[in-house]
């Protein structure tokens, strides 16, 4: 699989927040009449939009236990530690990775017990990303790759885990000769006794010899627990891949922030892939966690969404081509 087909999955599964392990396709949704689904995918895209509408704030601790393995059965396993806050179109993360296991390490890189810190914010109009350890920071445009990927970073850990699957894809954009297929509801699947409705997104990629795979994304929304997602799963069907091969499932748990307001606990993900000789192999799982005083429309002050530079770090301001050093 091409590398740059791998980044654009990875993306949708960042932005749908929750996907995980590998298997045969999903097959115990009870499905449901044209006309119902039709509905039901109203109902589905109003309730998400109304449940996220109703969160204003979000601040706490998010910690997310990795593994990563390359083909070669080699793994890297990571902890990392998110302090966030978010407050309309502003949002700030102070990040910590400590590097637990890392097989291919070389030359010293990334050995177990190696520790990164960075810390990123945003006014609305502009991305701060500062590496105290470098004693350096840049000051980007909301488009610049640090702003990508605080959105990410907000996406998966600074939002709820509503469903809105129709407007977090929408963000990522397709590479040329892509194209989104129409949304459609599959029908209703009981996940941990709650009813879910089930809902899919796919685009059709165009291959080498002629011939089209569909990439597919599903959502089992919770309308009973404030439209969250209580598991996901994405895979690709036709060509090589025949009835479907399962690139990515995960499951959540949801606890009651407020009344009326539910949200994301927990979080496993696992995904595979497939080596050069097309043989599966598990690439990644893993764990994120909401910490117990994790809060939802709770207190947040502007001390915490913004970077407090310290007297002689460097900044470099790519919005107007120059650097300073802070006083």
């Amino acid at each position: 699989m091409k590398k740059w087909l791998i980044l654009v999955i990875a993306a949708l599964v960042a932005l749908t927040t929750l996907i995980a392990a590998r298997g045969a396709p999903s097959d115990g949704i009870d499905a449901v009449g044209a006309e119902e689904a039709e509905q039901l995918l109203a109902a589905v895209r109003s309730g998400c939009e109304a449940a996220a509408s109703r969160v204003s704030t979000s601040a706490g601790q998010v910690r997310v236990n990795e593994w990563i393995w390359e083909p070669t059965g080699e793994v890297l396993e990571t902890e990392t530690v998110y302090d966030v806050a978010s407050a309309g179109e502003k949002s700030k993360a102070s990040v910590t990775t400590t590097y637990v296991a890392n097989e291919g390490a070389s030359a010293g890189l990334n050995t177990p017990g190696t520790v990164q810190r960075w810390e990123i914010a945003c006014d609305g109009e502009k991305v701060t990303s500062y590496y105290p350890d470098e004693n350096r920071a840049e000051v980007s445009g909301l488009d610049s790759d640090a702003g990508r990927r605080l959105r990410a970073t907000k996406a998966r850990l600074m939002i709820p885990g509503h469903g809105v699957p129709e407007a977090q894809l929408e963000q990522v954009k397709l590479p040329p000769g892509y194209e989104w297929n129409e949304r459609r509801l599959l029908g209703r699947e009981v996940v941990d006794g709650e009813e879910c409705i089930v809902y899919e997104a796919s685009h059709t990629a165009p291959r080498a010899d002629g011939t089209e795979v569909t990439y597919y994304h599903r959502h089992w929304i919770d309308p009973n627990r404030g439209f969250t997602v209580s598991k996901s799963e994405s895979g690709i069907r036709g060509g090589p891949y025949g009835e479907g091969f399962v690139l990515a499932t995960g499951e959540a748990e949801t606890r009651q922030y407020a009344d009326a307001l539910w949200g994301v606990r927990e979080v496993r993900i696992e995904e595979h892939r497939l080596d050069d000789s097309d043989k599966p192999y598990r690439m990644r799982y893993a764990v994120t966690t909401l910490a117990d005083d994790y809060q939802l429309n709770g207190p947040v002050s502007e001390e915490m969404l913004t970077i407090q530079l310290p007297s002689g770090t460097k900044v470099y301001n790519t919005l107007i081509d120059a650097g300073y050093t802070v006083p």
